[in-house]
């Protein structure tokens, strides 16, 4: 990062890699994300939460894929539940899609890592579990 800030800092020298930079990426198209476990576990009980769950939390907020995507949701989602401390089954379902999302196995270690020095080396030991769960590799037969 440091290295980033120092090289964007430096007046822009002309050469291609500057003008290429600078040439907006093309557009991705951002693909729908359905989800409906909101309604399914609390549909009967709390159906506005259900709905802002299905609807906006995953209709909106990570169907929005093409500015940040789906790997990149799931580092972002992962790590905050393990700052937060949250350990339960919600942080196996992200590590989960993490996984389906494309996050390695490597990167997951590395995630887990990085977020127990600024949220808690408990919370990463914690998280170490579902992670070891999730990317653990089929039996050899």
């Amino acid at each position: 990062m440091v290295q980033s800030e120092a090289a964007s800092a430096q007046p822009d020298s002309g050469n291609a890699a500057a003008i290429q930079a600078s040439t907006p990426a093309p557009a991705k198209k951002a693909v729908k994300i359905v989800q409906t476990a909101g309604r399914q576990q609390l549909g009967d009980f709390a159906p506005d939460f259900a709905r802002y769950n299905d609807d906006i939390l995953f209709g909106e907020v990570w169907s929005k894929n093409d500015v940040l995507s789906l790997h990149d949701r799931s580092i972002v989602t992962v790590s905050a539940l393990i700052a937060q401390g949250i350990t339960d089954s919600s942080l196996k379902y992200h590590i989960e899609s993490a996984k389906k999302n494309g996050v390695t196995k490597a990167e997951m270690a590395e995630i887990i890592t990085q977020v127990g020095f600024y949220g808690g080396w408990p919370k990463a030991w914690a998280a170490f579990r579902y992670a070891k769960e999730v990317y653990q590799e089929p039996a050899a037969k």
